[in-house]
């Protein structure tokens, strides 16, 4: 006799259950889970740096010194050979490899430091903002900083996200290799009732720490940030005349003389810190990628950026007004119909703000488990033509700021000048 369905189905085995169950979480497995992703950074951190275990920067050849400083291979051969111009590092292949340090030495013999004249040309402070996150900020920022310093600004980059991304990518870890007094976290907390906080020093000279890049210098990051960030609102009840919004402002004045070129990364939200960086800025950078929500968020960022400088003009007796507001095409796919459409809608939208080169999406970009920035890598295991396509896709976005810099000094209106003659500069 032929089985019933109910027979039939007992004999079935019993299906697998695949679907995943995620186990519950307590404050202690948490506390379990921060300390194993701090275990795993700190790993991936100590594999990208071997050997050194800490961050070196590469070295250029002498072809790519001649192209960045616009001077002939041979007027460099020349030099050298007379002894006038560093010699850099003889390798194995009989090239010479130069630091970035010999090539700044040798910018300034041949008098082209692009610095900014003290007497008439004050620093730019340049906040890359927008405040949804996922748009290339952090990657913007420091490509941005380190193209300034390449070519010989004296530039500082001031971390103001509590996750400290932009720390990280200097070979930092922010839980464990950043110190309090090298964040803003001091500064942010004021000098305190009679003078009650010991780390005040009245300056952000001492936060900053010079990083593995000549001429560039790191203000860091890390969760400190997030207490300095209800310091400010506790600060705004308890001292009279205190305005929250220009701390940083105020810290940034007492260090700007030595430098040309400031550059903030700021979070992926409206909080008291990036006010502070957005009154604190002479020009803002909004990274804005072609996709629709981006677009969207866009709105959203002027309209909240116009309440702020409204509401800070309302107690400041000089209206705030920025130099540039430009926005950045980033994450761009030259071959993708929406981005193409988005990218158009920006243009006809923002005509003149939005910058004429954009950052294309690109691997090179996608920072790696090596912690290096495009800049940063001498061998490019993949097609070679994908790192020169990204330097030159940097280098137009930021040459192009850079311009936008340059026409804010009185002393660089001129036509820059030409390479002086070859002179002795003390070591």
């Amino acid at each position: 006799m032929a089985a019933s369905p109910e027979q039939m189905a007992a004999e079935l085995p019993s299906p697998v259950d695949t679907r995943r169950r995620i186990p519950p979480a307590s404050a202690e497995d948490i506390e379990v889970m921060a300390d194993q992703a701090a275990d795993i950074l700190k790993e991936a951190v100590a594999a990208a740096l071997e050997p050194q275990q800490r961050k070196v920067l590469r070295k250029w050849n002498l072809k790519e010194v001649a192209e960045l400083l616009g001077v002939s291979r041979k007027t460099l051969e020349r030099g050298i050979d007379d002894g006038k111009l560093p010699g850099g590092e003889r390798v194995a292949t009989g090239r010479r490899l130069f630091s970035l340090e010999e090539i700044h030495k040798i910018q300034e013999i041949f008098s082209l430091l692009p610095w900014r004249d003290p007497k008439t040309d004050r620093p730019i402070v340049i906040a890359v903002a927008n405040f949804k996150g996922g748009v290339a900020k952090t990657s913007t920022s420091i490509h941005l900083g380190q193209y300034f310093a390449l070519r010989g600004y004296r530039t500082l980059m001031i971390d103001i996200d509590a996750q400290g991304s932009l720390t990280t990518l200097f070979g930092l870890r922010p839980d464990a290799d950043v110190k309090v007094e090298h964040t803003l976290a001091p500064w942010l907390y004021g000098p305190g009732v009679n003078g009650a906080n010991p780390g005040w020093t009245g300056t952000l000279a001492s936060a900053i720490q010079p990083t593995y890049w000549h001429g560039l210098d790191l203000i860091a990051a890390n969760l400190q940030l997030y207490g300095a960030e209800f310091a400010l609102a506790a600060r705004q009840a308890q001292e009279p005349n205190f305005r929250f919004y220009r701390v940083l402002a105020d810290g940034i004045a007492t260090v700007s003389d030595q430098y040309d070129v400031i550059v903030i990364d700021t979070p992926p939200s409206l909080t008291f810190l990036t006010t502070n960086a957005i009154y604190a800025a002479n020009g803002i950078v909004m990274p804005v990628p072609p996709a629709m929500m981006d677009f969207a968020s866009s709105v959203s960022f002027f309209q909240l950026l116009s309440e702020l400088v409204q509401v800070t003009n309302q107690n400041e007796a000089e209206r705030k007004k920025f130099d540039f507001l430009g926005i950045l095409i980033s994450k761009y796919e030259p071959k993708n119909p929406t981005h193409i459409a988005i990218h158009d809608w920006l243009r006809a939208a923002f005509a003149r703000r939005v910058l004429v080169n954009t950052m294309t999406m690109t691997t090179i970009l996608r920072i790696g488990a090596d912690i290096k920035t495009a800049y940063e890598i001498e061998r490019y295991e993949g097609d070679r033509r994908t790192l020169s396509r990204a330097i030159e896709y940097l280098n137009g976005v930021n040459g192009e700021i850079e311009d936008v810099v340059r026409a804010q000094w009185p002393s660089k209106h001129q036509p820059p000048a030409r390479p002086a003659r070859l002179r002795q500069v003390a070591p």
